[in-house]
């Protein structure tokens, strides 16, 4: 049996690997989805920690606790954007656990190398505008960014362009942690490195340059003709992406 653990993106949570969650448990895998702290339904801690605390080796402790409680082994760990920097992180941190991993799946999810933070993947997907916006919220915000407020916001950043997706997910985003954005990965952990990748690109996420690396790395490449969050605008199509995947071992 597959065993798969998905984790979401910044402003996300655990919830909007809903479907595609539910397709894998039909074809019969064991599907794990955390959130994260601070985010979706583990967004009330984030009146009981400082924003400094709500960092990248939080949030990589927060899977590999999933993995180590749950026992879980050869797993399938797919990250979405920002969770890249987390199953990065997983994999090769010094507090990762490698031994539990079968293979990463990056799902339009940043690649980061040793002493790189999200911050530092933003400007050729989001832009410098994007990019000046996070680091004024590093330097002197309340230690969270606001997520979108309104449809249109949704639509731009994420690609969702249905009115009850967009209403499902803007009544689901959190703020994102700061510090999540600002803390650069440390490397800690050379066994990652004979874990086997997979890539998997969205025609509207801006994260060609991503995918040509990973290409030229000898990964699996996959394309996607949807926007940036492909598990809730086509969450069938990304079920059978990661089932092939897991085929190909």
């Amino acid at each position: 049996m597959n065993t798969f653990v998905l984790v979401h993106g910044a402003w996300h949570g655990g919830w909007c690997w809903r479907q595609v969650a539910a397709g894998l448990r039909r074809a019969g895998a064991e599907v794990h989805t955390p959130t994260l702290t601070g985010l979706g339904e583990r967004s009330h801690l984030t009146a009981c920690l400082a924003p400094a605390a709500i960092n990248l080796d939080l949030h990589i402790k927060d899977v590999v606790q999933v993995l180590e409680y749950e026992g879980l082994e050869q797993v399938i760990l797919v990250g979405h954007a920002y969770g890249g920097m987390v199953i990065t992180g997983v994999a090769s941190a010094a507090g990762g656990c490698p031994e539990r991993l079968g293979r990463l799946v990056y799902v339009n999810g940043v690649v980061p190398r040793n002493g790189e933070a999200m911050v530092d993947h933003l400007e050729r997907v989001r832009g410098p505008q994007f990019v000046a916006w996070v680091r004024e919220h590093i330097d002197q915000g309340p230690g969270f960014l606001p997520p979108p407020t309104t449809p249109q916001e949704v639509e731009g950043r994420w690609g969702i362009a249905d009115p009850g997706d967009q209403a499902w997910v803007l009544a689901r985003v959190a703020p994102q942690p700061v510090a999540a954005f600002a803390q650069p990965l440390k490397v800690g952990n050379l066994q990652a490195k004979s874990l086997p990748r997979s890539f998997i690109l969205s025609s509207e996420s801006g994260f060609e340059a991503v995918a040509e690396q990973a290409r030229e790395a000898g990964w699996g490449l996959y394309l996607m003709d949807t926007g940036h969050d492909p598990m809730i605008t086509q969450p069938q199509e990304l079920v059978q992406i990661l089932l092939d995947i897991a085929e190909k071992g």
